[in-house]
This record gives C-alpha cells, structure tokens and sequence, in this order.
C-alpha cells in the first residue's frame, strides 16, 4: 500500500472515531435523544484514539 493510501486510511479512521466519540458524548450528556448508558464520559477514548490516528497521518 502506497503511503498517500495510508496516510489517508489513517486520516479517515481517525475522523470516524472522533465523530463515534463525538456523538456518544453527545447522547450521555444529553444534547441529542438516543440512549446508551455505559458511563458518561467513557466515549472521550474514542476522541483520543481518533486524535492521535488524525494526529499521526500528519
């Protein structure tokens, strides 16, 4: 696999696990109507592994 590829596979992963973090923090603390109670803060995980996938395509 080329390196552009990667670099934009990363890229991609890493804005699909913020936008999963993003919208169940969204639903614990409730600004959109959808119910999931793990714990209220456990989808900030998904935000940083997001980050730091978007962070190392860079």
């Amino acid at each position: 696999m080329s390196q552009a590829k990667r670099t934009v596979k990363k890229a991609v992963w890493g804005l699909a696990f913020i936008a999963a973090g993003a919208l169940l923090l969204m639903s614990n603390y409730g600004a959109i109507a959808y119910q999931f109670s793990f714990r209220n803060d456990w989808p900030v995980i998904l935000v940083l592994i997001g980050l730091s996938e978007l962070l190392d395509s860079a």
